[in-house]
């Protein structure tokens, strides 16, 4: 739910519920798990520049605390468009391009008609046949897609991605609605703030800066001998240190390199 005076994304009594019935049916460890993501994912949008941090967090969030889960990432629709709008794992993004190019696939169906989407990409799956043929989902095995759904407007999809079958029990996937439901509430707060035309230019300026930050990570796994997770997290952590924009972080890190190496020709 948002919050239309201070426009904060809190939890609300579906939320409660929500988390009451994981206790119920599968004790502490998801009641523990529930109130780590609402912590989490609980926050204020300023203004629409507030939106990608917030997904960013989101992903990671979700990542970090539902089990089973390899990899997140979150499908946005604005003026007609989908676009990848925060990620965990770039070897994801096939995966939704392949959908954005023929137009079809889970995340986008969950996205037009409401619905969640299990597909086991090992178990013969027959729907959307367009994207199952083009797409080479690598090591996922079994794809989780939410729709963004926020006072019966729709936004977008949240993608969660397991590299194991049948990767997300009832519990998991009570936990991704929450995760869900406050993706929704920010996109919604985002576009009541700036409207739809200008949160869609913010994913158009986030998408452009993702390719110096795709590079600085690559530096990082190169020179720590670190896994893609690992180094956006130590990117995401020293930007908060230095109080610095993740961007901006990343393009003087990769500036470095260059500087260093043109130094060392």
């Amino acid at each position: 739910m948002v919050d239309q005076a201070t426009n904060t994304v809190v939890p609300d009594d579906d939320d409660v519920a929500a988390a009451a019935e994981l206790h119920e049916t599968a004790g502490s460890r998801s009641l523990d798990a529930a109130a780590r993501l609402m912590d989490q994912l609980s926050g204020n949008l300023d203004g629409v520049e507030d939106l990608t941090p917030y997904l960013e967090r989101l992903v990671q969030a979700v990542n970090a605390n539902i089990d089973g889960c390899d990899s997140v990432g979150v499908t946005v629709v604005m003026e007609d468009r989908p676009r990848t709008a925060a990620y965990t794992t770039a070897a994801t993004l096939e995966i939704d391009a392949v959908q954005y190019a023929v137009g079809d696939g889970p995340c986008l169906d969950a996205f037009r008609n409401g619905r969640e989407n299990l597909v086991d990409f090992t178990g013969g799956e027959e729907r959307w046949p367009a994207f199952i043929q083009g797409c080479d989902p690598g090591e996922v095995q079994t794809l989780l897609a939410l729709p963004l759904i926020s006072a019966d407007r729709r936004y977008g999809a949240l993608n969660l991605y397991g590299n194991a079958r049948h990767a997300f029990d009832h519990t998991e996937r009570r936990l991704a609605r929450m995760a869900a439901s406050r993706a929704a509430d920010a996109l919604a707060a985002a576009v009541t703030l700036a409207g739809a035309r200008a949160v869609a230019g913010q994913m158009e300026q986030a998408m452009a800066s993702r390719a110096v930050i795709e590079q600085a990570k690559g530096i990082l796994m190169a020179r720590h001998s670190i896994d893609e997770m690992v180094a956006f997290e130590l990117l995401r952590r020293q930007s908060q240190e230095q109080n610095l924009k993740l961007r901006v972080l990343a393009s003087q890190l990769v500036s470095e390199v260059r500087s260093t190496r043109s130094e060392a020709m």
